[in-house]
């Protein structure tokens, strides 16, 4: 597994999804998934292609011993998601993390257990960092409003 999460594209994190959700698959099974997605059916060279980009950039295992090859995801779902969230949150909210609950707590179509869910994170994370506040990251504004941290 590679230690940094490589750069996946919005087409190349689809099929990411498909795999992490079926399994190992071909190359024609993961389009069979992408098409019952509604929207535009890539391609079925498109698809190989871009399966044999992530394969070469570390994100998937093939297994060139079958036929049709077999790929599987070699980095875990969280981590490509978690890279993909700190990069949303500095280009869109200049890292103000708060900025972005809010923004979702007000605009999102929350259900009553996803507002649960928050309030159970945030209490999780309270509580984690008054027993370890070595972990603890303070976070300060810049005259502009953009935020800085510092450990």
């Amino acid at each position: 597994m590679p230690r940094r999460v490589p750069n996946i594209t919005a087409a190349e994190l689809r099929i990411m999804k498909v795999l992490w959700e079926t399994g190992p698959g071909t190359v024609r099974q993961c389009l069979d998934v992408l098409s019952t997605e509604g929207g535009d059916a890539p391609a079925y060279t498109t698809v190989m292609t871009m399966m044999t980009q992530l394969a070469e950039k570390g994100a998937l295992s093939v297994d060139r011993e079958r036929q049709p090859f077999v790929y599987t995801p070699a980095i875990r779902r969280d981590r490509v998601l978690g890279q993909r969230l700190s990069q949303f949150l500095q280009t869109v909210f200049d890292g103000q993390a708060g900025d972005l609950v809010l923004r979702l707590v007000g605009e999102a179509d929350l259900t009553d257990e996803d507002l649960r869910q928050i309030e159970a994170g945030i209490k999780a994370r309270k509580q984690g960092e008054s027993r370890s506040p070595s972990r603890r990251t303070e976070s300060r504004r810049t005259p502009h409003g953009r935020g800085t941290r510092s450990d």
